[in-house]
């Protein structure tokens, strides 16, 4: 509880929490235009990254490494002064971005906390002890692996044993400060790494994580060449659901075990991303969600250029939430049904 009570301020309080009790009564109507913004947005720190996975479309070659400038950043903080929380994560390793720590300070300035997800490899004792002065709420690290030849098969360019020392350092370090962010595991599975499965779950809790979350299916980013590298990677969910469920129920494990299902979508669980969020890209653009993440596939308008309040309640965002309440689902967002 005294996690939450930190992040309580007075700072746009009206603003922030008039559009929260909106958000609460009208989510669950799937409306169309809703009448609140987002309580909670993804904003894309950059697409550089210093690791290749191979799931990931920053490993293409002709895949371009943009920085979200400080500007960008600052414009669309002050058109959602409406925010709680945002989570700074996209294409490519935010810590990337020498402006990263300047954003999670701006906005803590403006009453909003900060989650990411990092690939841990940046994560040194200054940097870490910079993060942890200020108002974050989770950090995520990548665990692809339990071992150095399986996680360096799968992330590319990346060092195993440099990632599992800056995790357990930052987990050691974060017991210093009495408001300390969640830390928390994800994994990918695949098949290059599902004989791994179990193993990954003992060496997240060696290590100390507050949780593992395990993603099961894996994204084409809206695009038919991603769909053919990726499908062949993907595995049943239902072939490991005995373990997930002895560990839940067996608490003699600090670290608890997550399922992403936020893209195992069918006809009746709809998609709630277009009426809940949104996610900013490193230019400024606005695009329905993390799983697409990129703007040439599909993108609502600028914040550059018009407010994001018009764009959450332009006439291109309404039919395309329309488009997904009706279940008729554009080609970009297949991938995510069942």
């Amino acid at each position: 509880m005294k996690k939450y009570l930190y992040f309580i301020t007075f700072k746009f309080f009206f603003v922030k929490y008039f559009n929260l009790i909106k958000f609460i009564l009208f989510k669950n109507f799937r409306l169309k235009n809703p009448p609140y913004l987002p309580i909670s947005v993804d904003v894309e720190p950059t697409t550089g990254c210093n690791f290749r996975c191979t799931m990931c479309q920053v490993s293409s070659p002709n895949f371009k490494s943009q920085n979200m400038s400080i500007e960008t950043f600052k414009n669309f903080i002050n058109q959602n002064k409406q925010l709680l929380k945002i989570k700074l994560q996209g294409m490519g390793e935010p810590t990337v971005n020498n402006k990263f720590l300047e954003m999670i300070s701006l906005a803590n300035d403006f009453g909003i906390t900060v989650e990411f997800t990092t690939n841990g490899s940046l994560l040194n004792e200054k940097f870490i002890n910079q993060l942890l002065k200020k108002k974050i709420s989770k950090i995520t690290i990548s665990i692809d692996g339990a071992t150095k030849e399986t996680f360096e098969s799968i992330r590319v360019k990346s060092n195993f044993n440099k990632v599992i020392e800056n995790a357990k350092y930052l987990i050691k370090l974060s017991k210093n400060y009495y408001f300390k962010p969640e830390i928390c595991a994800w994994t990918v599975v695949q098949k290059d790494n599902s004989h791994e499965f179990e193993k990954i779950f003992y060496l997240c809790n060696e290590i100390g994580f507050d949780n593992l979350s395990y993603q099961f299916h894996i994204s084409d980013w809206g695009k038919e060449d991603w769909n053919h590298i990726n499908k062949d990677k993907i595995i049943d969910i239902n072939s490991k659901t005995n373990f997930i469920n002895k560990i839940n129920n067996d608490n003699s494990f600090s670290t608890k075990v997550l399922i992403f299902k936020e893209n195992l979508l069918t006809f009746k669980k709809k998609c709630i991303w277009p009426i809940k969020s949104s996610y900013i890209d490193n230019q400024g653009y606005v695009s329905p969600c993390c799983i697409i993440g990129d703007s040439k596939v599909i993108n609502f308008g600028n914040i550059n250029q018009t407010n994001f309040s018009s764009i959450w309640h332009s006439k291109k965002y309404i039919q395309f939430r329309e488009s997904i309440n009706q279940n008729e689902i554009p080609a970009f967002c297949k991938n995510c049904y069942k």
